[in-house]
């Protein structure tokens, strides 16, 4: 990623946008590689966000649990 991390949002809105790029079909292949790989980072960064505030959700979940 870069210096700042980005927040899960805005990271959704440039893979929405490079998908969209990529849909127009007029990137070059060079730009289109660039644009795939810069979309691979960005899936997998939104991905672990994801999991992580899935486990967390759990986590809260299982502390709320009444204890018999």
């Amino acid at each position: 990623m870069s210096e700042a991390e980005p927040t899960f949002e805005q990271a959704q809105t440039e893979l929405e946008q490079i998908v969209a790029r990529l849909e127009e079909g007029r990137a070059s292949l060079d730009e289109a590689l660039a644009l795939w790989q810069r979309g691979e980072e960005l899936y997998a960064f939104c991905r672990a966000k994801l999991d992580s505030a899935h486990g967390r959700i759990e986590e809260l979940a299982r502390a709320a649990e009444p204890h018999s």
